[in-house]
């Protein structure tokens, strides 16, 4: 089992209750002492007035007289003190009602503040169990300082927090070598274009002998013919579709609402740049092409990248550096 925890509005109601019940305690008891004092101080002053008296009287009556006048007198004094002096029950039970009032209000108000004081903070781990909701934090109201102080530091926190999962995010999405989209990205655009059925082409491209550039140049050098083909077919595509990093030297390209003659253009210049560019290895690095386009038959990505394929292998067929064109016309299983 976990550790019990109080809640922090229960503490402060208690130890605010605890606080008031002892100094009304003391404060009764002592108003009690002082009420009695005030009682008893009449009788002192009659006792004084009283020995006075007799006095006087002794001077002019016989001791017998005096005698019977002074029990008289001090029954007199004794059944003033017994009026006068108050006992402890009775000055409760006077006391009682205003008391219990008084500590209701003390409560209530208690109570009100603890969960003025608490409000912010349950308020703050609430946006904290909802997600990290930046907006609703920002809508706490932070009246004292130690709550605003919190307040900054979560917002900051879930700030940095989910810029962090952002950047992790977009780097998983990208092909860390080329920079350009990977193909967890492809899979996902292309299963939203044929979920929505909207109309598109696709051309698969394969660098031309890249496992001689490797085995020649060596890895590090593949890289950056790579890289430069990437930059120079992001420059092509622009803004008409998106290109990807199938795997290895081996790219695709997305174009939506493109017709079949169009994606064939765009195909065609960019074989042409490519052939014609200069590269890290001192001579061009061809490319091969397979293009097609989403018909009603293709039910997922796979099945229109193995057509586009099937048009790429046909361009490897016919000796490198063209392009092919395969139409999707049945279900590819």
């Amino acid at each position: 089992m976990g550790k019990f925890k109080f809640n922090l509005s229960f503490i402060i109601v208690s130890m605010v209750m605890i606080v008031v019940l002892v100094t009304s305690s003391i404060s009764i008891w002592v108003s009690y002492q002082s009420f009695n004092e005030m009682l008893i101080q009449p009788k002192l002053i009659m006792q004084e007035e009283y020995i006075a008296e007799v006095s006087d009287i002794a001077e002019h009556n016989v001791a017998g007289v005096m005698k019977s006048s002074d029990t008289e007198m001090l029954a007199k004094g004794n059944q003033v003190y017994i009026e006068h002096v108050l006992s402890i029950s009775m000055f409760l039970k006077k006391l009682l009602w205003p008391l219990l009032l008084m500590l209701v209000i003390v409560f209530l108000v208690v109570w009100w503040f603890a969960l003025k004081i608490t409000s912010p903070l349950r308020k703050m781990a609430k946006s904290g169990q909802d997600n990290d909701d930046i907006c609703y934090l920002k809508s706490v109201d932070d009246w004292y300082v130690e709550a605003s102080n919190l307040k900054n530091v979560m917002i900051n926190s879930i700030a940095d927090s989910q810029s962090k999962i952002e950047e992790l995010t977009d780097q998983l999405k990208l092909d860390s070598l080329t920079g350009i989209p990977n193909r967890r990205s492809m899979d996902q655009v292309l299963n939203n274009l044929i979920a929505e059925k909207v109309p598109h082409a696709i051309l698969l491209i394969d660098l031309d002998d890249f496992k001689k550039v490797n085995d020649t140049y060596g890895h590090t050098v593949g890289d950056e013919v790579l890289k430069a083909f990437a930059n120079k077919m992001k420059e092509s595509v622009h803004p008409q579709g998106s290109c990807f990093r199938y795997g290895g030297e081996e790219f695709l390209v997305v174009l939506p609402y493109t017709a079949i003659e169009d994606a064939v253009k765009l195909a065609e210049e960019l074989r042409l740049k490519q052939a014609l560019a200069e590269n890290p290895i001192g001579r061009p690095v061809t490319l091969s092409a397979g293009i097609t386009v989403f018909t009603s038959y293709i039910r997922d990505p796979n099945q229109l990248i193995a057509i586009a394929d099937q048009a790429l292998y046909e361009a490897k067929q016919s000796g490198r550096n063209c392009i092919r064109v395969v139409e999707a016309t049945f279900v590819v299983s």
